[in-house]
């Protein structure tokens, strides 16, 4: 094994060497005695630098700088794919499920490649954009999954407990969330910054004549189709999300961590994305935070960015409204605290045993037989 790992680690050095623009600093393999667990983070890190020259191609519209940007991700990528490998052969064989997850980001890399690759040789823009946005997805996928790798990259045995013990895993949906997210925020600063330059044009125009006026007004006219491009592709990010949101608020309430519960989720609940009710609470011990008991629905906004949330109506009339899914009283309790703070002084705990709600000192004594 070592044999190989001494020509694999010069081999993505050379690639290192071709690249004069990483986007950030990496870590120093030095500070690691767990050469696994670092070759997994710097795997995550030159995705992360592939996921940057993809978003840059997706609102590119110099197929010059386009392809400088493929001839640069690409370089990321394949290092990125040098690095999982790296961390695959020095990770013990005690690591399988951190292994299995490092594979994962290297199958995304090898998509995100594949993509690169087509759009070196692709001159339609409108193709180009929409490979563009694969491999965002791609890379997005491959930093979640190198950097999940890399805290089970310990060469100790994964159990069951140390798996639920350690930090939660991201979601594909979250991954979702967080891409569909940024290209919504790009669309909006590009649309920003094209009306910046159409008021610059049109201030010009009316100082110019002939034509320098016909090159002003065929700019403007190219930003104008642009604005609009950009807009359209702006509203089909938002209606994505939507959807990503729906399912991911769905989602978070089947899963018992501590680390889902949020007060800082401003926003994400309104008229499109509405609390949900009547939700099924996942089996085993689980303790919640009962926000209020109210006669009417309220608005999502109300709730001032806690996340998770449901509701649950009760006997035709009243509305209950719950935060979290957690599995011991300390980390409910600790979450209870910080919904007060929020002002919601009358919130109190509440636990429940496959789907049947106990007493607090029932749940309390099957937390010690879990643990």
């Amino acid at each position: 094994m070592l044999n190989f790992f001494k020509i694999l680690i010069p081999f993505s050095f050379l690639f290192l060497s071709l690249s004069t623009t990483s986007r950030a600093q990496k870590i120093d393999l030095k500070d690691y005695e767990n050469q696994a667990k670092a070759y997994a983070i710097m795997s995550a890190q030159y995705s992360k630098d592939a996921y940057y020259y993809s978003k840059k191609n997706y609102f590119s519209t110099s197929l010059k700088e386009i392809k400088q940007n493929c001839d640069t991700g690409l370089v990321c990528a394949q290092i990125a794919i040098e690095y999982a490998d790296s961390a695959i052969i020095l990770a013990y064989d005690t690591c399988k499920y951190a292994k299995t997850i490092m594979l994962s980001a290297k199958e995304y890399q090898q998509l995100g490649i594949i993509s690169f690759k087509l759009m070196k040789k692709d001159n339609n823009l409108n193709q180009i954009h929409e490979l563009s946005r694969g491999v965002v997805y791609d890379m997005g996928n491959a930093i979640a999954d190198a950097y999940r790798a890399s805290m089970f990259l310990d060469g100790e045995k994964v159990t069951t407990k140390s798996i639920k013990e350690s930090k939660r895993e991201i979601t594909r949906l979250e991954s979702d969330e967080f891409s569909y997210m940024t290209i919504k925020e790009l669309y909006g600063k590009r649309l920003a910054e094209i009306d910046s330059e159409i008021i610059l044009l049109e201030a010009e125009a009316k100082k110019s004549k002939g034509e320098k006026l016909a090159e002003i007004n065929n700019a403007i006219t190219q930003l104008r189709t642009e604005e609009k491009e950009c807009f359209q592709k702006m509203k089909n990010s938002e209606d994505r999300l939507i959807s990503v949101k729906n399912d991911l608020s769905e989602e978070m309430l089947k899963i018992v961590n501590k680390d889902i519960f949020t007060t800082e989720k401003e926003g994400f609940y309104n008229e499109n994305i509405p609390v949900p009710s009547d939700v099924e609470v996942p089996k085993g011990l689980v303790y919640k935070v009962q926000i209020g008991f109210f006669k009417s629905q309220l608005p999502p906004e109300h709730f001032q960015g806690i996340f998770p949330l449901s509701s649950q109506k009760v006997d035709d009339v009243y509305y209950r409204y719950v935060a979290g899914n957690f599995a011991k009283y300390e980390d409910v309790k600790a979450a209870k605290i910080a919904i007060s703070e929020k002002g919601y002084s009358d919130s109190f705990i509440v636990a429940y045993i496959d789907g049947n709600k106990v007493s607090i000192s029932e749940a309390l004594e099957k937390e010690k037989v879990n643990n």
